[in-house]
């Protein structure tokens, strides 16, 4: 298995019909989407409970709106690798739920820390609503999963192997995606291993499973995986 995996790390897919600069590019809109739904939210709601998460969740939604848009044509949409995967999507997600535990059983022994992920973190050491809740549902198991994989594992990914060869762009991925959570999600007071290192962690583990699956469905469900364990850590959590 370890072996047929880093056979398909070390094999190049057919080159995608856009460049470097603009993979880059959708990353930073990422970005600039997640700004403009911090602003959106709060000019709508205010200070309210769950004004974090609407932003999040406003912020992704126009990342995925401004992926779909700019690869409309057939090609592009081809190379998103949003189609049949030779994995088994259960397999992927139970695989990736215990890789989850894992890294977070590692970062409680390095760092004797036992935190929420940065998206939930403003709902730790509070009694959540039904409203937050709801959001904080959507948010990690629908739209943060689709939106960071079609940027990161649709886009991003198969460009840099090109550009940088099959191992550097399959550990940049993983390296740009953890700053983008750094960048996105962290506050000063935020952990270093829950902004930065743990995201590194998930994200090699997402980005090995579309090296291994070819396909970035099989990474959007990976990613549901790493979102189930971060509401059901927040759920067990004390306030």
């Amino acid at each position: 298995m370890i072996a047929s995996l880093i056979k398909r790390i070390s094999t190049l897919e057919p080159a995608p019909p856009w460049g470097l600069f603009a993979a880059i590019n959708t990353v930073f809109v990422g970005l600039v989407g997640v700004i403009a739904g911090s602003l959106i939210s709060y000019t709508l709601l205010g200070d309210q409970e769950f004004y974090t998460l609407t932003a999040w969740l406003i912020g992704l939604t126009l990342t995925i709106v401004f992926v779909w848009i700019s690869r409309a044509r057939p090609e592009d949409r081809a190379a998103l690798q949003l189609g049949e995967t030779r994995s088994r999507l259960l397999i992927v997600l139970l695989f990736s739920l215990g890789m989850a535990i894992a890294i977070d059983a590692i970062g409680l022994g390095v760092s004797g820390e036992f935190l929420p992920t940065p998206e939930l973190s403003s709902l730790y050491g509070t009694s959540p609503g039904i409203v937050s809740w709801i959001l904080a549902i959507i948010l990690m198991l629908i739209v943060q999963p689709i939106a960071e994989e079609l940027v990161f594992r649709g886009v991003f990914y198969s460009t840099a192997r090109q550009v940088m060869g099959a191992w550097g762009g399959f550990l940049v991925c993983a390296l740009v995606y953890a700053i983008f959570h750094y960048v996105a999600y962290s506050s000063p007071t935020s952990s270093t291993w829950y902004a930065l290192v743990a995201p590194l962690l998930s994200g090699l583990v997402i980005t090995a499973v579309r090296a291994n699956s070819g396909s970035t469905r099989a990474a959007i469900a990976a990613h549901i995986a790493f979102g189930f364990f971060a509401l059901l850590k927040l759920f067990v959590l004390p306030g």
